[in-house]
């Protein structure tokens, strides 16, 4: 079964474009095949893994908003291996507007994924923008599971009073969300900030996952403007190491329904 995983927080500089980058190479080093999906007006993704935005006919905003257009005539190759990519452009920007007389605009994505063939695929990953807007709701809408990107800093938890409130109130759309906890990114071995972040983060969402912390490192800027992975720029660093263990933890981690349907395949 496809797994559709969406990095997501409204905060910017959090690392979800990192985060989905590096974790997809992870996964795909792991022998899984990953299609990335590119939600973000920025298009930080898609030029990071060798896109060229400008050379693009068309892009995730043309399968929002044309529902004839099919995810399958927009992934293009990238440059990580065994990854493919649903594209951003920067016309994006424009789809809050333009979707606003569109019928169940914040369901668009979530058509587009269910009317697609993603046998190919072991998992999706969506980049979201730093935003709550049309476009954050159709990615809670569509996607299967939720991790949320946090940097160690305190306006980082200040912000997460609203988006609760917006993923309670998606879930009356999309009761197969699972939000599966926080991805603690930029951490600095031996910041006190960090430690009484993360621990905050126990003591008030007790319920949630932390997953394996990623460090803070300017390597992970460098293998991006590389166009390349940090697992593939510098394979032994400790940020790789962190991100095969998010990849870990996510396989290990499937919501229960999907880990029941896979001991009932395996009968």
């Amino acid at each position: 079964m496809t797994r559709i995983i969406a990095f997501f927080n409204q905060k910017g500089g959090t690392a979800k474009t990192t985060s989905t980058l590096n974790a997809g190479a992870a996964l795909a080093e792991r022998g899984k095949r990953v299609l990335l999906i590119d939600l973000d007006p920025q298009a930080s993704l898609t030029m990071a893994v060798g896109v060229d935005v400008a050379a693009l006919d068309q892009s995730v905003y043309d399968l929002l908003l044309e529902p004839d257009l099919t995810i399958a005539e927009l992934i293009v190759p990238t440059t990580l291996r065994d990854i493919q990519l649903v594209p951003s452009h920067p016309d994006l920007a424009a789809a809050e507007l333009e979707l606003i007389n569109v019928p169940e605009r914040e369901r668009q994505l979530d058509y587009r994924l269910r009317a697609a063939d993603l046998s190919a695929y072991d998992y999706v990953l969506i980049d979201a923008p730093p935003a709550l807007n049309i476009l954050s709701v159709n990615i809670l809408v569509a996607t299967g599971e939720l991790v949320i990107p946090i940097e160690p800093h305190p306006l980082s938890l200040m912000v997460l009073r609203r988006l609760f409130e917006t993923i309670t109130r998606v879930k009356r759309l999309n009761p197969r969300l699972t939000l599966h906890g926080f991805l603690p990114t930029k951490v600095h071995a031996n910041s006190r900030l960090a430690a009484d972040m993360i621990e905050t983060l126990r003591e008030q969402f007790p319920d949630l996952a932390l997953l394996p912390a990623i460090p803070l490192s300017v390597k992970s800027a460098e293998s991006a403007a590389e166009l390349t992975s940090i697992l593939e720029y510098m394979p032994r660093s400790t940020v790789s190491a962190a991100y095969r263990q998010v990849a870990e933890w996510i396989e290990t981690h499937a919501p229960a329904e999907l880990a029941t349907a896979a001991r009932s395949d395996a009968r």
